[in-house]
């Protein structure tokens, strides 16, 4: 009895875990802009796993790879600072499954409308099962 019982045990937690299936592939893009703006390229890097966002990232860079959320209040002065402003937009993009649904952050219209463009691009890239070795180059049109 208590082999038969084993036996189905064992059945059933290979049927549990057949049912799961493997792990969802880990896949990261990133899209930034084709033009600098304001001496900074915004940039969208997303992983997912499946369909899931599992970190997101919102970042402006200099042609020497300095970030804008490092920028002293002297060289970038605005408000909200760089420092506050990018890394809350990483946070909503993390949250949104949309473009559309990423919360802008006030005072930072600009990159907050940029990194719409950016997620939509990966997302559309995601969907259409593109390299994500390959970075994606966006022109937002700036003026």
């Amino acid at each position: 009895m208590k082999r038969l019982l084993a036996i189905c045990l064992i059945f059933v937690l290979a049927l549990a875990l057949a049912a799961c299936g493997a792990p969802a592939e880990k896949v990261t893009y990133t899209a930034e802009a084709a033009e600098a703006s304001h001496g900074y390229k915004d940039t969208v890097t997303v992983t997912f796993e499946g369909d899931k966002v599992t970190d997101a990232t919102f970042e402006s860079y200099q042609e020497d790879g300095s970030k804008k959320s490092e920028a002293s209040p002297e060289d970038y002065p605005m408000t909200p600072a760089p420092s506050e402003w990018i890394p809350q937009l990483s946070e909503n993009i993390k949250k949104a499954k949309t473009a559309e649904e990423i919360e802008a952050v006030a005072g930072a219209t600009y990159g907050s409308n940029n990194a719409k463009a950016l997620y939509a691009a990966i997302l559309k890239a995601k969907e259409d099962g593109a390299d994500a070795s390959q970075k994606i180059i966006v022109d937002l049109g700036e003026e």
